[in-house]
């Protein structure tokens, strides 16, 4: 009996990993990956991965539409644009997370992107106690792929 309720908790608390998603070809070409972890639960708040193609995936724990739709695909891109993506990762300050939240959901987020000076990855990592210095275009961008991949 004891067995079988530890093996429930132990399942409950698994997430599904992410499914990956590769940078379409072609310039202006993004991917945005989005996962949570911790929390009270320590399963996270959702994890997501929208790309430029259109596609949006989650877990297959979650149900999220598969395809990002024209007008949502077209206004991430502009947010995506607009995050800084510096050749130095070092060069960019560090948004992390302060550890002095237990309970707190952590998100990271990764933007990779094709532009005229290359391929580009950039990732941001936050939580509730550290929101306030993570850039207002990133928390931007992370609201609109979270708010498209929840429609149903």
């Amino acid at each position: 009996m004891v067995e079988t309720l530890f093996g429930l908790l132990l399942a409950a608390g698994q997430v599904a990993p992410l499914p990956a998603l590769v940078l379409p070809p072609g310039e202006g070409a993004w991917v945005v990956r989005i996962e949570t972890s911790g929390g009270f639960t320590g399963r996270g708040s959702g994890s997501f991965t929208a790309s430029s193609a259109g596609e949006l995936l989650c877990p297959s724990t979650a149900s999220c539409p598969s395809r990002l739709a024209a007008g949502a695909q077209q206004s991430i891109g502009k947010l995506v644009a607009d995050v800084r993506l510096v050749a130095d990762v070092s060069a960019h300050p560090a948004v992390g997370t302060s550890g002095i939240c237990s309970d707190c959901v952590t998100t990271t987020m990764t933007v990779q992107r094709r532009d005229d000076d290359g391929e580009r990855t950039i990732q941001f990592r936050w939580d509730e106690s550290t929101l306030g210095t993570v850039p207002g275009e990133v928390l931007r961008l992370h609201s609109a792929v979270v708010a498209t991949a929840r429609l149903r």
